[in-house]
C-alpha cells in the first residue's frame, strides 16, 4: 500500500516551534466530520492559537487506501497554517501482529503510517506502543520476570524506533502515548477478559526511547494518567519527561474500574470528572510555560455524543480557552 509518500524533510520555522497549538480529533474517512470540526475551531480557538486536527484511523480501514481518499481531499483543501497529526491505528489484541511494535508486520504497518501523514501532511505521528499481558498472566508471573518483560519489551521499542529513523527518514514528530494498565476497562467487566499494559505506564517509562534530537517525543494523555495515579501526581509526572514531552491529550474521566461495580469513563469535558479544574489549571501552566521554548500540541480529546452538533467539543474548547486566558493575565 503506496500513499505517495515524500522523502523531504520538514522543517518548521523557529517561530512555530515556539508556539502552543490547541487541537481537536477527526475521523480521516468523514469528510463532514473535518469540516465541523475546522467550523469549531475557528468560532472559538480563533486567532488566540494556532490549531489543527489530528486524523484517527482504524486498523480495519488502514489496509484499505480508498477508504482515505475523501479525507485527504477535503484535508488538503485547508489551508497551511492548519496543523495536522495523524493518530496511528490500534490493534486492541492480544498477540496481534499488526500491533507496531510485535513483529515484521507491525514494523511494516508503522511505516505505512509514516507514508499516511506524508499524504495527509501530517507534522506529527502519534502511536501506541501495545505490549499486552492478559489477567492471568498479569496474576501469575511473578514480578522479577515481568521487569524482564520490560525491559526487553521497551528495547523492542527503542530498537524499531531507530530503525524507523534510519531506514524511512521520517520528516514527523513521532510521539509514542502513554496508556493506562487496564486498556480495556470501559468495554469489559468480566476480569479474566482483561488487557493489561506493562510499558509506558508511567511518564519515566519514556526515559528509554525518548530523544529529541531524533524527533521521537512522549505524548501524555492526561485522562490515561489518571486512571493510574492520583490527580495531585499528574503534574509532577508530566515534569518528569522534561524536554521529552511533545503533545497532550487533554480530557477528564470519571470513575475507576471495579469489577462488576464501576466503568472507567474517558472522554470527559475538562473540570467535570474526577481530575478536577485546579489540576487542569496547574498543568495548562505548564504547558503555556513549556512551549515558550518548545513546541507543544494539545488535543482536547473529549467524546461528543454527536459529532455534527459537537456540544461536548464546543464546550471544553469555551472552558480551556477560559482557563488559559486567566493563566496568562496573572
Amino acid at each position: 500500500m503506496v500513499y505517495n509518500a515524500k522523502k523531504e524533510k520538514i522543517a518548521p520555522s523557529k517561530k512555530e516551534n515556539k508556539r502552543m497549538r490547541l487541537m481537536t480529533p477527526c475521523s480521516l474517512n468523514d469528510k463532514r466530520q473535518i469540516k465541523s470540526k475546522i467550523a469549531l475551531l475557528k468560532k472559538y480557538v480563533r486567532t488566540e492559537y494556532p490549531f489543527g486536527l489530528e486524523a484517527r484511523v482504524s486498523m480495519n480501514d488502514f489496509s484499505n487506501p480508498s477508504v482515505f481518499e475523501s479525507g485527504i481531499s477535503e484535508l488538503k483543501k485547508l489551508p497551511k497554517s492548519v496543523f495536522l497529526s495523524l493518530h496511528g491505528p490500534i490493534e486492541l489484541k492480544k498477540g496481534s501482529k499488526k500491533n507496531f511494535f510485535a513483529s515484521e508486520q507491525g514494523f511494516q504497518n508503522l511505516v505505512k503510517t509514516v507514508e499516511l501523514a506524508n499524504a495527509i501532511g501530517a507534522e506529527l505521528i502519534n502511536i501506541h506502543a501495545h505490549l499486552f499481558l492478559s489477567f492471568d498472566e498479569a496474576k501469575t508471573t511473578n514480578r522479577n520476570d515481568l521487569v524482564k518483560i520490560k525491559k526487553a519489551s521497551m528495547a523492542k521499542v527503542k530498537k524499531d524506533l531507530e530503525r524507523l529513523i534510519r531506514e524511512v527518514h521520517p520528516p514527523q514528530k513521532i510521539c509514542i502515548e502513554n496508556v493506562p494498565y487496564c486498556l480495556t476497562a470501559d468495554t469489559v467487566l468480566d476480569p479474566r477478559e482483561m488487557l493489561y499494559e506493562f510499558c509506558f505506564v508511567d511518564p519515566y517509562d519514556f526515559r528509554e526511547i525518548v530523544a529529541p534530537e531524533k524527533n521521537i517525543f512522549a505524548t501524555i494523555d492526561v485522562c490515561h494518567l489518571a486512571q493510574v495515579y492520583d490527580s495531585s501526581q499528574l503534574l509532577e509526572k508530566t515534569k518528569k519527561l522534561g524536554r521529552g514531552l511533545g503533545h497532550i491529550h487533554l480530557s477528564d474521566t470519571v470513575n475507576i474500574w471495579q469489577p462488576f461495580i464501576s466503568l472507567v469513563e474517558e472522554g470527559v469535558i475538562p473540570g467535570k470528572g474526577r481530575i478536577g479544574e485546579r489540576v487542569f489549571k496547574e498543568l495548562l501552566g505548564y504547558f503555556l510555560k513549556y512551549s515558550e521554548k518548545h513546541d507543544l500540541s494539545i488535543l482536547i480529546e473529549v467524546h461528543d455524543k454527536d459529532f455534527t452538533k459537537l456540544a461536548e467539543s464546543k464546550e471544553s474548547f469555551k472552558i480551556v480557552m477560559r482557563w488559559l486566558e486567566e493563566l496568562k493575565r496573572r
